[in-house]
């Protein structure tokens, strides 16, 4: 990673994003000190912080809640955590239920509560929707933003999914060649999208009704100003699930 740095504000959800094995994981193990940076220090503005990096760590053989309180003598947190955090999470009837019971999506909202005994504050989650149904991806991402909201914790998400992000993060980052690109200041910046199941002609239609420029590589379609391509692409009813800075 390449003098990689964020401004993130209280309530900020900021999403990186970037092709499988552009290096997303790595940036959460090394901001969340898993890795230690071989050149360089990584300097973090925050008290505490709590990570969803992978599977969730639960103990199957014991109930979500002794999961739970186990994770808050562990960073030294009173069980109140846990009344705190389980309507929002949606839990509460799940507590007694051991986690190997657990649905898979289940299983990421009690990783999530964990994360969330660790720091009230800063929260990494890497690629929290994998595996998940379209139901569950919906209903980790409104969490997300609910919990942002509503209790002031700010998140890093990381996908290689760009619709998976569009829905509620306040800042955008391309990971590419080892650096940290901010879309939103980098509105002249060139890229290509991509649609999933959609021919180029219906998209080459509605940017030209729009009167926006785009043009044509083989089977490409590059284009510059992306905030305003996604918002006419979403009133068009065309929704693309990636797009690479070039």
């Amino acid at each position: 990673m390449d003098n990689i740095s964020l401004t993130l504000k209280k309530g900020d959800i900021a999403g990186p994003i970037g092709n499988n094995s552009a290096g997303k994981t790595t940036l959460m193990k090394l901001i969340s000190g898993i890795l230690e940076r071989p050149n360089g220090t990584t300097d973090l503005n925050t008290k505490t912080e709590g990570a969803l990096i992978e599977a969730p760590a639960l103990y199957p053989n014991m109930t979500v809640e002794a999961n739970l309180k186990f994770y808050c003598r562990l960073y030294h947190k009173d069980y109140s955590s846990i009344d705190c955090y389980k309507e929002d999470l949606e839990v509460a009837t799940y507590l007694k239920r051991k986690a190997s019971k657990l649905s898979l999506g289940m299983k990421q909202r009690v990783g999530l509560f964990i994360a969330l005994i660790a720091s009230d504050e800063f929260i990494l989650l890497d690629e929290p929707t994998n595996s998940l149904d379209p139901n569950g991806i919906n209903s980790i991402l409104i969490l997300i933003e609910r919990l942002a909201k509503n209790h002031g914790l700010t998140f890093i998400i990381s996908s290689h999914i760009l619709s998976n992000l569009e829905q509620g993060c306040t800042k955008n980052y391309l990971l590419k060649n080892h650096k940290l690109i901010c879309l939103d200041d980098d509105a002249n910046a060139k890229y290509k999208i991509y649609t999933e199941d959609l021919s180029m002609k219906p998209l080459m239609t509605l940017l030209k009704l729009n009167d926006l420029a785009f043009e044509c590589q083989k089977n490409d379609i590059l284009v510059k100003g992306i905030e305003k391509i996604k918002q006419v692409l979403g009133q068009g009813g065309i929704f693309f699930t990636n797009f690479f800075h070039i």
